[in-house]
């Protein structure tokens, strides 16, 4: 288990990584039961691959459902038709409804909707007191590249249409939507619309061809992870190839973009692309802040108030916010 492995050097981590692979495991049981197959055909691929889909997005409704009880009763959440694109607004009592996250979900660009990626929408709205956006972009592979970009653009516009300051609109995204954060930065450069104030990735999904040493390196602290990102990035990229630019940002010219602050795991398979993509923003004079949370994994941030490490991550994530929108 991989979890056994994160424990030799970070216990509570792997702890808490065990509290998810065990909830992980009860839902591919109750999956396959439903489905009259084994676990084991699912993930030795015995069946079709939508079959195994279905599993993969069961399972991560389960465990953001869980995750889900520990959002306090006083958070707001409306949904709204934000340009054609069902999205959902997601705020603390408190938020400064004059800024806003623009929020793009994590989940492979297969996995996610509203309703299963509302905790770190919150916490982005918890820790800087501002409102969030989530973006409900059509997912992979029933609606592969370009899809899901043009549902974030979409919504972005119509963002602008509220009234909405681009100064006061702060991009993220977690994984995938990390990834998506920086593609829809590169398209509004080219569609000439206003850039937002200031990025922030965790865990970014930059480079669908999956680069790096530290693809082989951490592979036995993210083995899942490794497995599906290779099938994952032939899934969204469908037909088109994998070092284009709004695919994988990695390889784009980043001149002109905002502020950026990209966070990673120590220990996370795709570590080397959030310092790559650091050092290729520098090189083309994006103001560019790379933190790497030594023995973390994969966006570690949602673990929030359970983990020293997410915690210090989001007072980061504060003070990065307060210094580009007033």
């Amino acid at each position: 288990m991989s979890y056994l492995e994160v424990s030799k050097i970070h216990p509570k981590l792997g702890k808490l990584l065990e509290r998810d692979a065990e909830i992980s495991a009860k839902a591919a049981e109750e999956f396959a039961a439903k489905h009259g197959v084994s676990v084991e055909d699912l993930t030795i691929k015995k069946v079709n691959g939508l079959l195994l889909l279905g599993m993969h997005r069961y399972i991560d409704t389960v465990t953001a459902l869980e995750t889900n009880k520990n959002i306090p009763e006083d958070v707001t959440f409306k949904r709204v038709d934000a340009g054609g694109v069902e999205s959902e607004w997601v705020y603390v009592s408190n938020a400064d409804d004059k800024k806003v996250f623009f929020h793009l979900f994590g989940g492979g660009y297969i996995i996610g909707n509203l309703d299963s990626r509302r905790w770190s929408p919150l916490l982005y709205s918890r820790e800087a007191n501002l409102r969030c956006l989530n973006v409900g972009y059509r997912l992979a592979p029933e609606h592969p590249y370009p899809n899901a970009l043009e549902d974030s653009i979409s919504a972005y516009k119509w963002l602008l249409t509220q009234d909405f300051d681009p100064k006061n609109i702060i991009i993220c995204g977690e994984s995938a939507g990390g990834g998506l954060t920086m593609a829809t930065m590169l398209k509004l450069r080219e569609l000439g619309l206003p850039m937002p104030a200031a990025a922030v990735m965790q865990s970014p999904w930059v480079d669908l061809i999956n680069a790096g040493k530290s693809f082989e390196e951490f592979y036995k602290y993210e083995p899942v992870l490794a497995s599906l990102l290779e099938i994952i990035a032939v899934l969204y990229s469908g037909t088109k190839n994998k070092k284009d630019p709004y695919i994988s940002p990695i390889y784009a010219d980043l001149e002109g973009l905002p502020p950026l602050l990209i966070q990673a795991g120590g220990i996370e398979v795709i570590r080397d692309q959030a310092i790559l993509l650091a050092e290729q923003a520098k090189s083309f004079g994006v103001d560019t802040t790379l933190e790497i949370y030594e023995r973390m994994t994969h966006v570690f941030q949602r673990y929030a108030n359970e983990l020293e490490e997410s915690m210090d991550a989001w007072k980061s994530i504060r003070k990065f916010v307060e210094s580009y929108i007033s």
